[in-house]
């Protein structure tokens, strides 16, 4: 073995026994004085198994002059690509090292050589360019400009999105700072240019801050976001570079100007609306309350944050309420609205109309309510009058008048009693105006009950043509009356509903009589019972003069009249289609009209099967 295998303790502790990258030390005839423990491993040898051997025996070259001479130096350090190493195993191993000098004292010349793996190294080389590739593609999709400004120079460097946004061509660094200045919001300079004075003075790591710029047509205002730091220091600790990097928010900004006029506009809507207006979270707890509902329920705003619309609440609606409110959290309806009663501070009652909206976050999920109360406390008093006074027409004109028609029918059937022709046309005349006073208090009552909601259908199925054949016969009279005649066509013979038998008379009974009131004096009035998809349709259509065009929006409207001196002449009170119409609806079915300038008007109803 070469005398030249050991190694003192001087030179290892110089050559860095605990460097991670694999290290020998070798003489200038090659032999290898020292190897750390990575180049063991390296080559796939056990610990110190390298010291002593040539470096010829690991390496693909024929001494280590080869290795010299194929190195490109740089100051004392030289590198050589491309060598070959062999491992223990005999496997080749694609190398870059690293040769340095090192002279000792009173001793031969020896080398430091250094190992890498030259696939480690072009691999480190290959991920270094590949996260500077990302990073800079990241920085240019976000739109983010840089610049350096250096303080010994007075230059400052920008990149081309920095240019893009404030729209300079120009990289001339004294021109680009005289523009970004001159175009700079003079507001927001002021604060710009302290906090870049206390990056120059030292006093601070970084700055950030947002400021509006004219854009090249000096038309409109551009904001951009700018984070600002120290890029560098001289020997003595005084900033000589600062870097900043640069965003345009514009359209940022502007969405947060929308929001917050929006915001405003909303606040004083709520703030100064004439209704009660409340914004409640998901047990009808109050969060907000504008003035208008303190006012109208006679707590304080502080009394009403402090409560709910549960607490306010009427008792005996309570129980109604909350199942209401159950069943609209589970729907997909986003608005609902009712009438509720409320207890006011002074304990009186308030009727109000109460409107309630879902508010949904950006996810969709459910954030708050957002409740308006309209007082309709003077309606519903209004409809309890209504009501009263209903009640005195049913049982103080009706009942009488009962009476009255029936003691008139009484004395024109008495045969024993021989009366006057004068006697009998009074009794007539009194008989006849008393049967139109009963067929108004009864449609009356009947569109209060529709109205209000308190008239009950008896549904069962029937033959609908059977039905309008009734209906038919019970009318032949107003048909001699009038000079006219039915006639039936019947394709859906056997259609059969749901209806209320009753009910759908009063339909048929109203449908017949006006037409028969307002038609050509010998015409036939047509009556049919046809299928229309699901529905079983029945219609009525006359000859007669055509339904005016300025009474055709109103004409199922309550006391609505075309022509008061006709319906006078013909009778009526006006309130016939108006019932007609709720019956109708509440059944399922719908109806309407048609009339042609010709006098052709035909007036329809379906029924759902």
């Amino acid at each position: 073995m070469n005398t030249h295998n050991t190694i003192d303790a001087d030179t290892s502790s110089r050559t860095g026994n605990l460097l991670l990258l694999p290290q020998m030390i070798v003489d200038t005839a090659g032999w290898i004085v020292f190897a750390n423990h990575p180049a063991d491993t390296l080559f796939g040898y056990d610990a110190d198994a390298l010291n002593g051997r040539n470096v010829t025996d690991i390496l693909s070259i024929n001494s280590v002059d080869d290795l010299v001479a194929g190195a490109s130096q740089s100051h004392d350090t030289m590198v050589v690509e491309g060598v070959t190493g062999r491992s223990a195993g005999g496997e080749a191993i694609a190398l870059t090292v690293q040769i340095s000098t090192c002279a000792l004292e009173g001793r031969a010349s020896r080398y430091v050589v250094i190992l890498q793996e030259a696939v480690a190294a072009s691999s480190a080389e290959a991920a270094f360019r590949a996260d500077y590739q990302r990073l800079s593609n990241a920085i240019k999709g976000a739109e983010i400009a840089t610049w350096e400004y250096d303080r010994t120079t007075g230059k400052i460097s920008v990149c081309d999105i920095w240019r893009e946004v404030l729209q300079i061509s120009s990289h001339d660094s004294d021109l680009i700072q005289k523009e970004w200045v001159a175009r700079m919001h003079p507001e927001d300079g002021i604060e710009l240019n302290a906090g870049l004075q206390r990056l120059l003075n030292g006093e601070i790591e970084r700055f950030e801050d947002e400021y509006r710029f004219r854009s090249k047509s000096r038309t409109e205002w551009i904001w951009v976001h700018s984070d600002l730091a120290v890029a560098g220091r001289d020997l003595e600790g005084n900033v000589t570079r600062v870097s900043g990097a640069m965003m345009d928010v514009t359209k940022r900004r502007e969405t947060e100007e929308a929001l917050r006029r929006s915001v405003e506009q909303f606040r004083s809507t709520f703030d100064s609306a004439a209704v009660g207006m409340a914004i409640l979270g998901a047990e009808g707890e109050f969060i907000e309350v504008n003035p208008r509902l303190s006012e109208m329920l006679g707590f304080t705003t502080e009394e009403l944050l402090a409560s709910s619309i549960r607490k306010i609440t009427h008792p005996d609606d309570l129980k109604a309420d909350l199942e209401r409110l159950q069943r609209f959290e589970t729907s997909k309806l986003n608005t609902f609205q009712f009438d509720k009663r409320f207890v006011r501070a002074d304990g009186s009652v308030m009727w109000a109309i109460l409107s309630v909206a879902k508010v949904r976050d950006d996810d969709g999920a459910f954030d708050h309510y957002i409740g308006q109360l309209i007082d309709v406390t003077s309606q519903h008093q209004q409809q309890q009058l209504k009501g009263e006074f209903i009640s005195t027409i049913n049982h103080e004109l009706r009942t009488p008048l009962t009476s009255i028609i029936g003691s008139l029918m009484l004395l024109t059937s008495m045969d024993t009693e021989a009366l006057s022709e004068d006697a009998k046309r009074l009794l007539y005349i009194a008989k006849k105006n008393g049967d139109r006073m009963h067929e108004l208090i009864n449609d009356v009552l009947d569109f209060e009950k529709f109205s209000g909601g308190h008239m009950h259908m008896h549904l069962s199925s029937q033959r609908i043509s059977a039905l309008v054949e009734d209906a038919i016969s019970a009318n032949l009279g107003a048909a001699h009356t009038y000079g006219v005649d039915f006639e039936l066509f019947a394709p859906a013979r056997a259609a059969t509903c749901l209806v209320d038998p009753q009910r759908f008379q009063q339909v048929m009974t109203n449908l017949l009589s006006n037409a028969a009131k307002f038609a050509n004096q010998a015409s036939t009035i047509e009556v049919r019972v046809e299928e229309k998809g699901s529905d079983v349709c029945v219609s009525v259509t006359n000859f007669g003069e055509p339904i005016p065009e300025a009474f055709r929006d109103r004409i199922f409207e309550p006391f609505a009249q075309a022509n008061s001196t006709s319906t006078r002449e013909r009778g009526g009170t006006g309130l016939g289609l108006a019932i007609a119409k709720q019956i109708v609806e509440q059944t399922g079915g719908k109806i309407g009209f048609q009339t042609t300038e010709d006098g052709k008007t035909t007036f329809w109803f379906t029924l759902p099967r």
